[in-house]
């Protein structure tokens, strides 16, 4: 296999202009620099500092092209991974800092990016400050989102999408105690096409969806410090806009071909916009260095319009023309909510430490829709059908509340045992009412039909966990829960769960083990909707052990290897209809999977580094089965493997030459339309300024 990567990684580079260019350059200044007859020679005297107008400058860039040869699956590659080749920014820093606190427009300035250029996500972050006057951090990331399966929805849900999203902040004053002023804003861009499948007429069809979302965020606030309580204020506004829309423009059969249902033409828009405000205030003191308080309030209020316009011709599945079916469909809702936390620690004595934390989260969702629908239909001989008009209006209003309390103690035993219990109490009330009118229809005492729904639930959870140190080198935690917590579906049960972790940490010299084993157990125990009920539940059982070790016998060498085993089932009821019966099934699915890695890396001579590592993803799947058709039993068994390798030369004391190889093998066990192989090979040069020894 390796011969054939190296005859490869030959043919490629032979082949791609770029690829020489990169590998010739750095393949000169590698023999202008001498490098392996320096190789024996003491390390190199710091390198002077560069400075402008009074800053003192460091700068590195690494530039470079990627190559990218995909044998098999490319749409699974991308869904994957998304590395294109071409010319891309790898990691590169600049930094300014002033040699005189009071010089300039700035004491320092740091700007840093990555990944930009063919790679599937970049960043740029911005650090800039000036004591005493202003602070101002900006980070601004985008990132390519490719999705196209063909094991999922038919392979008839993808998405092939831009997301750029940015936060700015500035602060004002920032190292003043008494007055902090602090602006920001935020945006988020997501648009692209994609494809997706609407129901009608007893069929499935895939349509073209081009996604496009965008937000905007904007808030100012305050710092300040008020008799003893460092305080925060901050007001904020959101804007938010989904313009997204679904269409066909060529006749569509749907998935079941066998049928007469045949959408024509199909287009649905589906605009919505809205707006948030919230207001947040926080606030924390520590009395007399034994007593210590927070508080955190959150009030917001979200206000949201949409409005839908569908319309399909074609034929139904009963072989009638549809000349136009119409759906229109606008509503509103309004969502103000109040959240907060409160909290203290109390250092009881030198070894006690009990704290608790209250968290109170209320909101209230109003919301209501207009429908009016008509089709027009003409029967197979081309008579025309009566109109069919439907005209529906409903309204909700959701009333939610919800307790938390968390009690928790901290004891320290002596520098060897520690220990903490602690107990969680968990209270919610919903209300839902509203109602469902039929405007064709003549108010009476069904129309309209109101509904009225109110549900109190409780929770209680047992906390503890300690921390043992046998000997100095040796640590162990552990931690567990136990007791039930709140279900999403108010008609549900609660679930009750297990959840218990160990780790152990053991170094020695240059040796380091770390051995973990995280454990979980969720059960959701209930009954079917029907006389007589029946066992509806579902069970899952997670196991997940992990081990890793470090070696580093010398500063030129490190070893460092690990292996994961992650062991879950679930087991969820089904009610499966077999004609006129509904048999109770099951539903499962298994991971098997096994992790490992090994990274090696090297600095053999002063100039050359070089860093390689194996990784292997393998999911076995299921080992049982069931012949029964109310019964379904999944898994995902895939083998997924990635070695890599990276090699620096440093040519001068301001240029190292990269070149790093990577290759992907992906497959499925019972199927091979997704499997594919991946190579990367990849040159760069990385020009470093300032900064001292290297």
């Amino acid at each position: 296999m390796f011969c054939e990567i190296n005859h490869k990684i030959k043919l490629l580079s032979n082949n791609r202009t770029l690829f020489i260019l990169f590998a010739a350059l750095g393949s000169l200044l590698l023999i202008n620099g001498n490098i392996f007859g320096q190789a024996s020679q003491p390390s190199p005297t710091p390198a002077p500092d560069y400075e402008v107008g009074g800053y003192k400058l460091t700068m590195n860039t690494e530039l470079g092209y990627r190559y990218l040869d995909v044998d098999g699956s490319e749409t699974k590659y991308r869904s994957d991974l998304n590395y294109q080749k071409g010319f891309r920014v790898f990691d590169s820093s600049f930094l300014m800092e002033g040699k005189e606190a009071k010089n300039g427009l700035f004491d320092s300035l740091l700007v840093k990016t990555s990944g930009w250029g063919d790679d599937p996500s970049g960043f740029l972050r911005v650090n800039m400050e000036r004591t005493g006057f202003y602070r101002f951090n900006t980070s601004v990331r985008r990132v390519q989102y490719y999705n196209n399966l063909n094991n999922h929805a038919l392979g008839e849900h993808t998405r092939n999408t831009k997301h750029n999203f940015g936060d700015f902040d500035l602060t004002l004053l920032p190292q003043n105690e008494k007055l902090r002023i602090n602006l920001g804003y935020s945006f988020d861009r997501n648009n692209g096409p994609g494809t997706w499948t609407v129901r009608a007429y007893s069929d499935e069809y895939v349509v073209n969806n081009d996604y496009d979302t965008k937000a905007d965020d904007m808030r100012v606030g305050i710092d300040s410090k008020i008799l003893g309580f460092n305080v925060s204020l901050l007001q904020g506004f959101r804007f938010f806009k989904d313009t997204s829309n679904y269409n066909i423009t060529v006749p569509n059969a749907g998935n079941n071909t066998t049928n007469t249902s045949v959408l024509a033409t199909f287009n649905r828009s589906f605009p919505t916009t809205g707006k948030t405000y919230y207001t947040q205030f926080a606030a924390h003191r520590t009395f007399a260095k034994v007593f210590d308080f927070t508080t955190n309030v959150i009030y917001s209020g979200t206000k949201t319009r949409s409005n839908m316009l569908e319309v399909i011709t074609g034929r139904d599945n009963s072989n009638n023309f549809i000349d136009l079916d119409r759906y229109e469909i606008s509503g509103d809702a309004s969502r103000p909510q109040t959240r907060g936390d409160f909290g203290f620690t109390w250092l009881a004595t030198e070894k006690l430490r009990i704290s608790n934390t209250f968290t109170f989260d209320k909101f209230a969702i109003n919301g209501g829709e207009d429908l009016f629908q008509a089709a027009y239909r003409r029967n197979a001989a081309g008579t025309p059908l009566a109109l069919s008009v439907a005209k529906t209006a409903a309204y909700r209003v959701t009333d939610y509340r919800r307790f938390v309390n968390t009690l928790e103690a901290d004891y320290q035993f002596n520098n060897a045992v520690a220990a903490h219990a602690g107990y969680r109490f968990t209270s919610r009330r919903a209300e839902i009412t509203g109602y469902n009118f039929n405007k064709l229809t003549a108010v009476n005492a069904t129309n309209p039909a109101f509904i009225t729904e109110e549900e109190d639930n409780q929770t209680n959870t047992l906390i503890a966990g300690m921390k043992i140190k046998p000997i100095k080198n040796w640590v162990i935690f552990w931690d567990v829960e136990r007791g039930s917590a709140d279900n999403v579906f108010t008609r549900v049960e609660n679930y009750k769960f297990i959840n218990f972790r160990v780790r152990s940490r053991l170094t020695f010299d240059k040796f380091g083990l770390s051995v973990s084993a995280i454990s979980k157990d969720n059960t959701n125990p209930t009954v079917s909707d029907e006389i007589p009920p029946r066992q509806f539940g579902a069970d899952i059982n997670n196991r997940i052990y992990t081990g890793s070790f470090d070696w580093n016998p010398i500063s030129e060498l490190s070893f460092s290897t690990g292996y994961t085993y992650q062991h879950l089932t679930s087991e969820t009821a089904i009610l499966y209809p077999l004609g006129t019966v509904r048999l109770l099934g099951i539903s499962k699915f298994f991971v098997r999977d096994h992790y490992a890695f090994v990274d090696v890396a090297a600095r053999p001579v002063n100039r050359l580094a070089i860093f390689a590592s194996y990784r292997i993803s393998k999911d076995n799947g299921q080992n049982e089965f069931s012949s029964l058709p109310q019964n379904f039993f999944t898994s995902y068994p895939i083998d997924f493997r990635s070695p890599e390798v990276r090699v620096a030369f440093r040519i001068t004391r301001n240029i190292d030459w990269n070149f790093g190889y990577q290759y992907y093998n992906y497959k499925e066990k019972f199927q091979t339309l997704q499997n594919y192989r991946a190579h990367l090979p990849y040159t760069s040069l990385k020009i470093y300024f300032g900064g001292g020894e290297r």
